[in-house]
């Protein structure tokens, strides 16, 4: 396995931002970006981070600064109210100020979304691959805006956990300020858009609206995976088809530009 260390910086407001690298210090950064109701201890993600190191990258997982997590699974659904895309680009950025060299950027779901925006004003960023990314900032669900008025936030039930997991109103009003589809036509490093043909969460044609916005980027569909691409929580192994996208992943990132 390869040689793990901590890291924390302050992030949004001031709070933490904690990460774990995997990997040589010295060797290329890649930011693991996890998605809405993720964490960086979820599921496969430190077993992705092994496989980056093991292709001679320093692989990032993280925590963004208000996304629920404390000590233990979502622990602070107080900080989870606040969470905002604005918020995850303040994270990102402090984490690229406390790493050296140009960086690449792996993002699930929305932090694929939170991985395009980054790139689209941060010159550093060498590549760029989303798994199964959404293709807009705004959620905008059935009753949100009763919820809103009634109770002051709009509650998302995690199956996994059964908590409600609240949405504050400055949420949806920040999704405003940040178009994905125009970011991503300002990205000028390789990308590559990753997808499962069967995803119920993000649908496929998210990639096809992304992909439209950034005629450069490589696309990838995969057949038979879901939004995670079989992965679960707690971790029991990948899948065919999340080994598929890890070994685009990694292939993706050997051939781009790190000079």
């Amino acid at each position: 396995m390869a040689t793990t260390r901590a890291l924390e910086v302050a992030g949004s407001e001031g709070r933490p931002v904690r990460a774990v690298l995997h990997g040589d210090a010295t060797a290329p950064h890649i930011l693991v970006a996890h998605g809405f109701k993720g964490f960086k201890d979820w599921g496969c993600w430190a077993w992705v981070c092994e496989q980056l190191a093991e292709a001679g990258f320093c692989a990032v997982r993280f925590d963004y600064s208000h996304n629920g997590v404390e000590t233990t699974d979502f622990d602070r659904l107080d900080l989870f109210l606040l969470d905002t895309w604005t918020r995850h680009q303040e994270d990102l950025a402090a984490l690229a100020e406390a790493l050296p060299g140009r960086l690449g950027l792996l993002g699930h779901s929305r932090g694929g979304g939170d991985a395009l925006l980054f790139a689209a004003d941060h010159p550093r960023v060498a590549a760029v691959v989303t798994w199964a990314s959404v293709a807009s900032t705004r959620f905008e669900p059935p009753g949100w805006e009763e919820a809103l008025r009634t109770q002051g936030f709009y509650a998302v039930r995690n199956g996994r956990t059964g908590q409600d997991m609240p949405i504050g109103r400055h949420a949806f009003e920040d999704a405003h300020r940040h178009d994905l589809v125009a970011a991503a036509g300002r990205v000028a490093c390789p990308v590559l858009l990753i997808h499962g043909d069967d995803d119920a969460a993000v649908p496929p044609t998210a990639m096809d609206t992304l992909a439209r916005a950034v005629p450069s980027a490589a696309t990838l569909t995969i057949a038979g995976a879901g939004h995670t691409f079989g992965a679960r929580h707690p971790w029991a192994g990948p899948t065919a088809q999340l080994e598929q996208a890890m070994g685009a992943t990694s292939a993706f990132f050997l051939r781009s530009a790190w000079s």
